[in-house]
């Protein structure tokens, strides 16, 4: 009966063993590709886009008569 138990034990040792080293592999794999990729040294050579944020612009304001800015009264400035 022990020989069972530790054949059994041995044997969950060893898949969990392998499952450690393929994630061990993916996991320094992908740093390597993505450096790949972004030196252009893989086979994907497209340029890596980012995102930009879109920005707020202010309103503008209106120039009044004779291209001039308009008047500011001082109580709301």
């Amino acid at each position: 009966m022990k020989d069972e138990e530790r054949a059994h034990y041995d044997t969950h040792f060893q898949e969990e063993l392998d499952s450690l080293k393929v994630s061990v592999a993916n996991l320094i794999n992908f740093p390597k590709q993505t450096l790949r990729n972004t030196f252009g040294e893989g086979p994907s050579n497209r340029p890596v886009t980012f995102v930009q944020t879109p920005t707020i612009t202010q309103p503008e304001e209106r120039m009044g008569k004779h291209n001039q800015e308009p008047q500011h009264n001082p109580a709301f400035v």
